[in-house]
């Protein structure tokens, strides 16, 4: 785990084709610029065509120090309501503290938005225009994701020698049982597309990501550890009868897991 190769792919499409210059966006070329100066070493480059049009494919790799001694476990929950709700918990100060969440309504308009407009060109037999709408909001959500896992990382960074904890969610969907509609949206969002964002992204900053086993998460009180039928956006505890944020809850109750785990011993409850 100490030098573990953080890759970064770069997508860019040639202005032109016959000395097939690159061009690329402020962000990729600050990535090309730091490899040209040693800092990311180049590994391949190959030349796809999609949609009429040439990109230029760099995978870039380098070698990062994590953090050995995590003070902070910082336990990112996803989800779509809130797409992601992250707490944090010190080793000196086992309280939660400062829970934050990224709302999913943008993301839920823009899979809305385009479900409708897949459903009008089905039905009027444009299925050449279903993939390529399919692209512009894959597009559209990657770039929330981006946004979204680099402000993650930006809270986790201001606490001391954090590490994130998130839950292994292979299998979530194949898990689920609710209703039809509810499924066909749950089974369209990229939760582990977001983590494999969080994680790299953490990474160049040597925060260290694990996987957590989920069981009961969202369904264990975390100040007294009765498991009960989560319901709405609130968890309400039948044993303790605390009332708490769902989401927030079962990062809480992640984190706990965690700690555990490191030896630093039980988690008083925070402050309700």
């Amino acid at each position: 785990m100490n030098n573990p190769h953080v890759f970064y792919n770069l997508f860019r499409s040639p202005s032109a084709y016959d000395f097939l210059p690159i061009k690329f966006g402020k962000r990729q070329q600050k990535f090309i610029e730091d490899a040209l100066q040693g800092e990311w070493e180049f590994c391949t480059v190959e030349m796809v065509k999609k949609n009429g049009e040439w990109y230029a494919h760099f995978v870039l790799k380098k070698e990062i120090e994590l953090i050995d001694e995590p003070e902070t476990v910082i336990e990112v929950d996803l989800g779509e309501w809130n797409v992601a709700t992250a707490v944090a918990i010190s080793k000196q100060n086992p309280k939660p503290m400062k829970g934050q969440f990224w709302s999913g309504a943008k993301i839920r308009e823009i899979r809305g938005k385009y479900a409708h407009i897949r459903r009008n060109l089905q039905r009027k037999k444009r299925l050449n225009l279903v993939k390529r709408i399919g692209s512009k909001e894959g597009r559209i959500v990657n770039q929330i994701h981006h946004t979204i896992a680099k402000e993650i990382v930006t809270y986790a960074k201001q606490f001391e020698k954090p590490i994130i904890a998130m839950e292994r969610i292979n299998g979530i969907r194949e898990n689920m049982n609710r209703s039809a509609k509810l499924n066909r949206r749950l089974h369209s969002w990229s939760f582990r597309k977001l983590q494999q964002y969080i994680e790299y992204k953490a990474n160049l900053e040597g925060i260290c990501v694990v996987y957590v086993d989920p069981k009961n998460t969202s369904k264990r009180c975390h100040r007294c550890g009765h498991v009960a039928q989560a319901s709405g956006r609130e968890f309400r505890c039948p044993k303790c009868s605390l009332v708490y944020n769902r989401d927030l809850n079962s990062a809480i109750n992640i984190a706990h897991a965690l700690t555990r785990g490191m030896g630093w011993g039980s988690c008083e409850p925070p402050n309700s």
